[in-house]
C-alpha cells in the first residue's frame, strides 16, 4: 500500500482535504493511505523554516512515504526565513514566478542537507486556501443567506483570470475579502466550519477546473502514487 503524508497549515485544510481531496485521490488510485496533519508547533498558520525543517526531515527519512505540503503563499513572510524568500518576494514581484522559486527552494535546501527529495512534492498555494472557494458560487450560495454578502462575494472572481490570481495583500487576500464582506453585514467567517462546508459544495472538480496550479499539484500527486 502506498502512503502519503500531507503537511498543511491548520485544521481547516486538514478537515477540507479529508472531505474532498482524499476521496478524490482514492477514487483514482487503489491501495493508498493518506494522512494529513497540521504543521507541528503551530497554532494555525505557517511557522519559521527552522521549525518546519525537522518535521520534513523526519517524514522524508521514510523512503517509502510520499511527502507533500500545502502552504499559503500569502502567509509566507520574511520573518519565516524560508529558502529563496528574497528571490521570490523581494527581488521580483511576479507571484507566479515567486511561488515556483520558493517551492524549488524547499527542495534544493533539503537536498543540500543530504535529505532525499525523491518522494517530496513541495506545494505552495497561490495565494491561499480560500482562493479555491471562489471556484464556484455554489458554496457561497449554500453557506450564506444574506443577499448583500452573496452579491459582494460573487463579484470578486469575475475580475480575475483564475481564483488563484486573487491578490495577496493583507487587505485583499481571498480570506480577507470574505472576512471583510461578512463583517460588513454583522456576520463572521468561521474558517474551519465555513471553509469545509463551502469546499464540499464547490467540489474538487470545480477547484481543479478553475485553479491550474492546484490541479497540477493534485495530478502530480496522483502520478507519483501510481509510479
Amino acid at each position: 500500500m502506498k502512503r502519503v503524508h500531507i503537511i498543511v497549515e491548520g485544521q481547516t485544510e486538514v478537515r477540507v482535504f479529508y472531505s474532498i481531496l482524499v476521496p478524490y485521490i482514492q477514487s483514482k488510485v487503489e491501495n493508498v493511505y493518506i494522512e494529513i496533519t497540521p504543521i507541528k508547533h503551530s497554532a494555525g498558520g505557517i511557522v519559521k523554516y527552522s521549525k518546519l525543517l525537522p518535521e520534513l526531515r523526519n517524514h522524508l527519512a521514510d523512503k517509502e512515504k510520499i511527502v507533500t505540503t500545502f502552504f499559503d503563499y500569502y502567509g509566507l513572510l520574511e520573518k519565516h526565513n524560508f529558502p529563496k524568500y528574497k528571490e521570490a518576494k523581494i527581488d521580483q514581484t511576479n507571484s507566479k514566478v515567486g511561488v515556483v522559486l520558493m517551492e524549488d527552494g524547499l527542495k534544493d535546501d533539503l537536498a543540500s542537507q543530504g535529505i532525499s527529495t525523491k518522494n517530496f512534492i513541495p506545494y505552495i498555494q497561490l495565494h491561499e486556501f480560500e482562493a479555491l472557494l471562489f471556484s464556484s458560487d455554489e458554496g457561497f450560495e449554500f453557506q450564506y443567506d444574506n443577499p448583500r454578502v452573496l452579491r459582494d462575494l460573487k463579484a470578486i472572481s469575475p475580475r480575475y483570470q483564475t481564483p488563484e490570481d486573487i491578490n495577496d495583500s493583507p487587505v485583499t487576500a481571498p480570506s480577507k475579502r470574505i472576512i471583510g464582506i461578512l463583517e460588513k453585514q454583522g456576520e463572521k467567517y468561521e474558517k474551519v466550519i465555513d471553509g469545509d462546508a463551502i469546499s464540499i459544495m464547490v467540489g474538487i472538480e470545480a477547484m481543479m477546473e478553475k485553479c491550474p496550479r492546484f490541479k497540477a499539484w493534485v495530478e502530480t500527486l496522483i502520478l507519483k502514487i501510481l509510479a
